[in-house]
């Protein structure tokens, strides 16, 4: 009971990492001990899954929002505040009734239901930039994947026509 345990023992992989890894999907690489695993495969699938839903896709560098799968009852129906965080302390957002509000990138967006595709970008003290059409551009696009902080929030108008 007393001997010294050898090198491929539980007791020594407890002793040298204070835990052992039994997920073989863990983010526990041959040369280190046990590491915090990051987002779960199931996780991310299930973030790039809503992204798709909410209609935002990357297409040469370019966010559009055309959200062809989102349904019409996820928008609110009563007037809300928003609480978020984005890293740092909590913000709030007052978003009217026929919206629906996510983040992407660092940057609140919202949607409201509308007859036809545009979007405003609110760059702080400045009025807000007017886009027609659902495409935000390349310059406003790699800003946001750049999180260069310039964009404040984007409304996004979107046509009831597209939703489910």
């Amino acid at each position: 009971m007393g001997e010294k345990p050898n090198d491929f023992s539980l007791y020594r992989v407890l002793a040298d990492y204070g835990a052992f890894p039994i997920d073989p999907y863990s983010h526990t690489p041959g040369f280190a001990g046990v590491q915090q695993p990051g987002l779960t495969g199931q996780v991310k699938e299930d973030v790039i899954t809503r992204f798709l839903e909410l209609g935002v896709t990357i297409d040469q560098g370019e966010i559009s929002f055309t959200p062809v799968i989102l349904k019409r009852d996820e928008f609110i129906s009563a007037p809300h505040t928003w609480h978020y965080s984005l890293g740092g302390q909590i913000q709030s957002e007052d978003v009217e009734a026929g919206s629906l509000a996510f983040s992407l990138c660092g940057v609140p967006v919202i949607y409201r239901l509308s007859e036809s595709s545009a979007i405003q970008v609110f760059t702080g003290d400045h009025e807000p930039e007017s886009i027609q059409g659902c495409q935000l551009g390349q310059y406003w696009s790699q800003s946001l994947f750049l999180r260069e902080q310039r964009v404040r929030k984007i409304i996004v108008d979107i046509p009831q026509a597209l939703l489910r």
